[in-house]
């Protein structure tokens, strides 16, 4: 083999490798959408749990959120975006939408709340 064939190899090896890497980041990254009513509330420790067409499934918050959790009521209709994780750990909320319930917070954006 030439010089100049290990070369353009070794080239080609170091593109697909960087063009490859942030495809890979991207891909690990699973966002998924559900609508249901909350069926189970545990505020103190972050969690909450719906149904979905697989059953149910506890939805765990990051700690800026657990306060708002409080203004939750079982039965309230609740759309979620939440972000797929490796098991055992459970989605993680980046979003909720509240279509039935008294909350104030009717819109989370992961972070903060809006009535609209």
């Amino acid at each position: 083999m030439s010089a100049h064939s290990v070369v353009n190899s070794f080239l080609a090896l170091v593109l697909l490798c960087l063009t490859g890497a942030p495809l890979f980041a991207e891909a690990s990254t699973s966002l998924k959408s559900y609508y249901s009513p909350i069926v189970r509330l545990e505020a103190d420790k972050g969690y909450f749990l719906i149904t979905t067409n697989s059953g149910i499934q506890w939805i765990q918050v990051e700690d800026a959120v657990k306060e708002h959790l409080k203004t939750l009521a079982v039965g309230d209709m609740i759309d979620v975006v939440v972000e797929l994780r490796p098991d055992p750990a459970p989605p993680l909320l980046k979003s909720w939408k509240l279509a039935r319930s008294s909350s104030p917070c009717k819109v989370l954006n992961g972070q903060t709340c809006s009535q609209k």
